[in-house]
């Protein structure tokens, strides 16, 4: 437990520090002001030069079609600042040896390794959570029409929040595997993105975490009995590959 609540404190230091929040906060929380604004000043801005039928499509968007657009957006740029500000999440400590004197000390890996996860998560579900809220505000003022209502979008949160979960699980075992974190920042991308072609197939797409986005988005159905495999294979990932993590760091040469 002193292991545990030194690293969760460290963690908020150095995300101070360096900036971590600030970039988080940029990758998740921005487009959820922009990405309302951008679908209702386009076409205004392009009115001229754009051709008739898709300035058409552009003036029938809805609250629904709007907050559909930012979760497709939050998607694509998010998992990119997760990955890519996160990746090093162990392998910096490794590799700088950061670990040697806490270790020498009787740190517990354990509580390393919860602290990060923790920390992290707990960081990434409120930034989605204020993301969310923003998006909804500014989407019933611009756009009319849909059913979009508040309670959608607390339930389509709650499944973002549980895929970045899984998303950061993954990002924490491959920081402990390899030596440099850009490697696995790049992997986490390729497989966030690619998983998302299995959505096309109703046969697998359910046991795969990034069917979560797809029920996300799928507005006025979005806890349905096809959520249960889905939700239930996302905790197994997140609680194997935090332990496998916490094996990882046991066995890990930090001198």
């Amino acid at each position: 437990m002193k292991s545990f609540k030194a690293y969760f404190k460290k963690e908020i230091l150095e995300s101070v520090r360096t900036n971590k929040y600030l970039i988080l906060f940029i990758g998740i929380v921005f487009w959820a002001l922009l990405d309302p604004l951008m679908l209702k000043l386009l076409p205004l801005l392009m009115k001229n030069y754009l051709p008739p039928d898709i300035a058409v499509m552009f003036s029938t968007f809805t609250r629904d079609t709007a907050f559909q657009t930012f979760l497709n957006d939050l998607f694509q740029i998010g998992t990119l600042f997760i990955a890519f500000t996160l990746m090093g999440l162990l392998s910096n400590e490794v590799s700088l040896k950061k670990l040697v004197f806490p270790y020498s000390r009787g740190a517990n890996p354990a509580g390393v390794v919860l602290a990060k996860y923790i920390h992290y998560t707990v960081t990434i579900s409120l930034f989605i959570l204020i993301a969310f809220l923003t998006n909804y505000f500014y989407i019933n003022r611009l756009f009319t029409g849909g059913i979009l209502s508040i309670e959608i979008v607390l339930k389509s949160s709650l499944l973002y929040m549980l895929y970045y979960s899984v998303l950061l699980s993954i990002l924490l075992y491959l920081s402990s595997l390899l030596k440099r974190g850009i490697i696995a920042g790049i992997t986490v991308l390729v497989l966030g993105y690619t998983l998302s072609i299995f959505n096309q197939f109703k046969v697998v797409r359910a046991y795969l975490p990034n069917y979560l986005l797809l029920k996300a988005a799928d507005i006025g159905y979005i806890f349905d009995n096809s959520l249960i495999s889905t939700v239930i294979i996302s905790f197994c990932i997140i609680i194997l590959l935090v332990f496998f993590s916490i094996l990882r760091m046991k066995k890990i040469d930090v001198a």
